[in-house]
């Protein structure tokens, strides 16, 4: 008997329709977004948290790209917050402590 191409009617249950390649789900960087935000760079760190956790409702709607691309600026943003969060804390620390007289 030859075999059935794999349609979305026979996947396994909690897959995506098409799934990923390798069957790995694109990460979300939840984790860093919130350690992000314990930066003093507010607005940037709130959105980045917001972005990270948008990939999983993309996953569960079969946007695997898409919740990839999320992901992706999600690690952008909480980035931008920490490197802006450490050079204000920088600055603010030289300055109090009268590094700039």
């Amino acid at each position: 008997m030859a075999e059935t191409p794999r349609t979305a009617e026979t996947e396994p249950p909690g897959s995506p329709p098409g799934g990923s390649p390798g069957g790995a789900k694109p990460p979300s960087y939840v984790l860093l977004a919130a350690l992000a935000c314990f930066c003093p760079v507010w607005p940037i760190n709130i959105v980045a948290f917001v972005y990270a956790l948008m990939p999983r409702h993309s996953r569960q709607q079969g946007d695997v790209e898409g919740a990839r691309r999320l992901g992706r600026v999600a690690k952008l943003l909480a980035g931008v917050a920490l490197l802006g969060g450490a050079l204000l804390l920088a600055a603010s620390c030289a300055i109090n402590f009268g590094v700039f007289q």
